[in-house]
């Protein structure tokens, strides 16, 4: 067989384009996950916990419509063997016109949301932010089709314009004294940059004469369960939102909302790149190439998203102390559980693009109803008790639904259970010896010393180790660029 393949991803040159395509998604990753960093840390000295915490309880509303943008039109194009052109056509029609009304939704919203939360200023902020529907819903096409063509590098140019715009804008107008309006003002300005550059770099032009009823009820009776995974899985992510704002408060919500963005950027959102890229990738594949693929996909989010886990739940008060400043302590010890939330979604990812791309994607309705329920229960009990109950109730939910999540994944690719010990024990194992060095390090140094010999010191011993335990990892790498012809991954199906 000729092209290059990889471990569970073998269809001729697929190994070398999923390459390509993580090469371009991760650079973009970090390039623009360091800028949200700098962005943040310079945000949280300029702006307060009840500032962070009112754009947060904003941010809760169009996140919850997010999840039905689109009814994922655009989500279905990406695996939609059709007419491409044509169908997205009919695509970018719906969800422009999908965008005007969730703006107009939202704006409508406000004064019902001022008053839930008593925050007066809330109608004014979700006007201006639902104007980002109209806005994203501009690229949204163009942005599927890169997906779908693996077609990253047109991706990463557009996001790193994104989270650039979106900061300096941000931080120019927290300067200037704009308040909460400073970090609106710039996630829309940020995706009109993306929005652009799509334009730009993707070769799509909407055509009137190709927009077509069939096509769009096609996309949509698929893009439909996918809509309902979205819709909750966004009410399970916010929920915990809404009974901070609601019970605790504002200012707790802003102290939440930092707690959550060292997870979210250095964890849970590695995971969430890699899955943009395995489920386009899971969709070329036949039973036996996706379940070993599905092996390989596990075990290499485990040896990225679990030392980083450890990493931060162990370093996050030097974390916090060095970068936000002293009015953030109190969101470290909801910052170390939530930690553990970040792994939890990150190792659920490769079920989840497993599911997606046999056309299984109920399954993953009919898992996070369950965990929502549970979640829900476990707040309304336990939100009294502080931000660390709550995520805590976040994260034993996620935990659970990311277990259940892989095990039936591995049933119907007929996984055998030993692959899981033979993927996870190597990351597990260095991790833990990381884990100890940081705590010693943590114990003798404050602030930016701990942080700065944690990561020099515990870089080397897990990288060391997981190269020692695991040496096929970096093999696999190496497979990956060179194009040859992969044994089994040990343990795997077929």
């Amino acid at each position: 067989m000729s092209g290059a393949e990889t471990p569970g991803l073998g269809a001729p040159g697929l190994g070398g384009r999923v390459l390509r395509g993580a090469t371009w998604a991760y650079a973009s990753y970090v390039a623009g996950r360091a800028l949200v960093l700098i962005t943040t840390v310079v945000l949280a000295r300029l702006l307060s916990p009840q500032e962070f915490g009112l754009v947060a309880l904003a941010l809760v509303f169009t996140a919850l419509l997010e999840t039905v943008k689109d009814l994922g039109v655009t989500q279905a194009l990406i695996v939609d063997r059709g007419d491409g052109e044509a169908r997205a056509s009919t695509a970018f029609a719906f969800t422009l016109a999908a965008g005007a009304l969730l703006w107009g939704l939202t704006a409508g919203l406000g004064p019902v949301a001022a008053d839930f939360f008593d925050e007066p200023e809330l109608p004014s902020l979700l006007a201006l932010l639902g104007a980002n529907f109209v806005l994203r819903a501009l690229g949204a096409t163009h942005y599927a089709l890169a997906q779908k063509r693996l077609d990253f590098k047109a991706r990463a140019a557009a996001e790193t314009a994104d989270v650039l715009v979106r900061g300096t804008t941000g931080i120019g107008l927290a300067l200037a004294g704009v308040g909460a309006y400073s970090l609106v003002a710039g996630y829309l300005a940020g995706t009109v940059a993306l929005t652009a550059v799509l334009w730009r770099r993707v070769a799509f032009r909407p055509a009137r004469r190709e927009i077509r009823r069939e096509h769009l009820s096609s996309l949509v009776r698929f893009g439909g369960t996918l809509t309902a995974v979205d819709v909750t899985a966004a009410v399970n992510s916010q929920v915990d939102n809404i009974f901070v704002g609601r019970v605790l408060g504002t200012a707790a919500l802003g102290l939440y909302s930092i707690a959550f963005r060292l997870p979210e950027l250095l964890i849970r959102n590695v995971a969430l790149v890699a899955g943009q890229i395995l489920f386009p990738a899971f969709a070329t594949l036949g039973r036996e190439a996706l379940g070993r693929g599905f092996v390989t996909a596990l075990r290499l989010t485990a040896v990225v998203a679990l030392p980083l886990a450890v990493g931060l739940a162990v370093l996050a008060e030097p974390f916090v102390r060095a970068l936000f400043g002293d009015q953030w302590l109190g969101a470290i010890d909801a910052m170390r559980v939530l930690a553990a939330f970040g792994l939890a979604t990150a190792l659920n990812v490769p079920a989840g693009s497993a599911y997606k791309a046999t056309g299984r994607a109920g399954v993953l309705l009919v898992l996070s109803v369950p965990r929502g329920l549970l979640l829900v229960g476990g707040l309304l009990v336990f939100a009294d008790d502080g931000l660390v109950a709550v995520a805590l109730c976040q994260t034993v939910t996620a935990l659970a639904a990311a277990i259940a999540a892989t095990v039936l994944a591995a049933r119907l690719l007929g996984v055998p259970a030993r692959a899981f010990a033979q993927a996870l024990w190597a990351p597990v194992v260095a991790s833990a010896a990381a884990a100890a060095v940081l705590l010693g390090v943590n114990a003798a140094l404050e602030s930016w010393a701990a942080l700065a010999l944690g990561v020099a010191l515990g870089i080397p011993v897990y990288a060391g180790l997981t190269l020692l335990l695991a040496p096929d990892v970096a093999a696999t790498v190496r497979r990956l660029r060179g194009g040859r012809r992969p044994a089994p991954e040990p343990g795997s199906a077929g």
